[in-house]
């Protein structure tokens, strides 16, 4: 394994072999290929090269942050790595994303998240399990249809959709701030099949995808309360005489769900995300927490920090011996102590974690709060 990968910013030069990787490792045809380079932007897209100087590895690297508690830890979302059919299995994977994380965390990411093809590859290079992405069905005839909220066609770039979406994004845990390529991809070809429509008193909006008449798609939404979920759902009744079902990314704890009816509706897909936690301190000090006031010593690995909460802010300090009395958590449990994907007492069952038992229970309201998703695949 190379230690010492050398990842390159792309050029234009390398657009038609980025397009071909891209399509070799994700079924892409040409154009989506193409559309996809677009809307990220060339400028996003790192390449490792072969003897010949050509792309033999790519992948997308996104400045964002993703929302815990209110607040934005930055993040690097690393996005479609493909590899050439011939090298893979040559243990590239690792050294290349460990060279877009030192790239990421040199441009001030705390944190670095993707999903993952293959999670044992991704788990060697420091990756774990960090939230959920789900996605609902609901049969259209079972959505209610009592509503009478009022919404109204709006361009797809309208800025009030995306002011939404940052309301959206402090009342749960995870999601992305979104940059100028997840939007971009949000809005995706078929334009012709999309359109977007704004609630009265902008207390909910959709973007719907209309070009597959086996499934209404609801490619973004928001519901300001639940009679606007309620509103939200009634609008998508609307359309049933022409599209059985519907589709929608959602929370674990799903709004939309929450307004439905107990029949009608499934989970149609589930897949998590990973994340890898570059700059623990910079992390815990960013983020968001549900107490006011607290203290907890924590020993990641071999580093050990103080947390400190107080007045809206997080104190994180280096602590001075490492082998005092403190919640022990090894790296890859930590990034789920982090998210909030899994609890200090639950981590503590499965043998990693280890502390005192008030210190653990501690350390489980600390990290409290809705359970992390994300509203798109990136």
């Amino acid at each position: 394994m190379k230690k010492n990968f050398k990842t390159e910013v792309a050029t234009a030069k390398d657009v038609a072999d980025i397009a071909r990787l891209l399509s070799w490792a994700f079924g892409f045809s040409k154009e989506r290929s193409y559309e996809y380079i677009a809307n990220i932007g060339i400028e996003t897209l790192r390449v490792g090269r072969g003897e010949d100087g050509r792309p033999l590895v790519c992948a997308g690297l996104l400045h964002t942050a993703h929302i815990f508690h209110g607040k934005p830890v930055q993040a690097a979302n690393i996005v479609h790595v493909a590899i050439a059919p011939e090298r893979r299995g040559q243990g590239i994977a690792v050294p290349f994303v460990d060279a877009l994380c030192d790239e990421a965390r040199s441009n001030g990411a705390a944190i670095a998240t993707l999903f993952a093809s293959t999670r044992p590859v991704y788990r060697r290079a420091g990756f774990e399990l960090a939230g959920h992405e789900i996605i609902y069905e609901a049969a259209t005839v079972a959505l209610p249809s009592s509503s009478r909220l009022a919404f109204h066609r709006v361009e797809l770039d309208d800025p009030r959709l995306a002011g939404a979406y940052v309301a959206k994004t402090l009342r749960e845990s995870g999601l992305l701030e979104r940059a100028a390529a997840h939007w971009n991809e949000l809005r995706r070809s078929p334009t012709d099949a999309l359109a977007a429509y704004l609630a009265e008193g902008e207390a909910a909006y959709l973007i719907l995808d209309m070009g597959d008449k086996a499934c209404l798609t609801v490619r973004d939404w928001f519901a300001a309360s639940p009679e606007a979920a309620q509103g939200l759902l009634s609008f998508l009744a609307r359309f049933r005489s022409v599209y059985p079902a519907a589709r929608w990314h959602g929370a674990p704890q799903d709004d939309l769900v929450a307004a439905l009816p107990d029949k009608g509706w499934r989970l149609a897909r589930q897949e998590e995300w990973l994340l890898r936690v570059l700059d623990p301190a910079t992390a815990l000090r960013q983020r968001g927490y549900h107490v006011d006031r607290a203290k907890l010593a924590l020993r990641i690995g071999g580093a050990a920090l103080e947390v400190e909460i107080g007045e809206g802010a997080a104190e994180v300090r280096q602590a001075a011996d490492a082998s005092g009395q403190a919640v022990r958590v090894d790296a890859p449990a930590f990034v789920q102590l982090f998210t909030g994907f899994r609890s200090a007492s639950k981590l503590a069952q499965y043998g990693l974690v280890a502390g005192d038992s008030a210190d653990i229970r501690r350390c489980d309201q600390l990290f409290a709060g809705p359970p992390p998703w994300v509203a798109e695949h990136f």
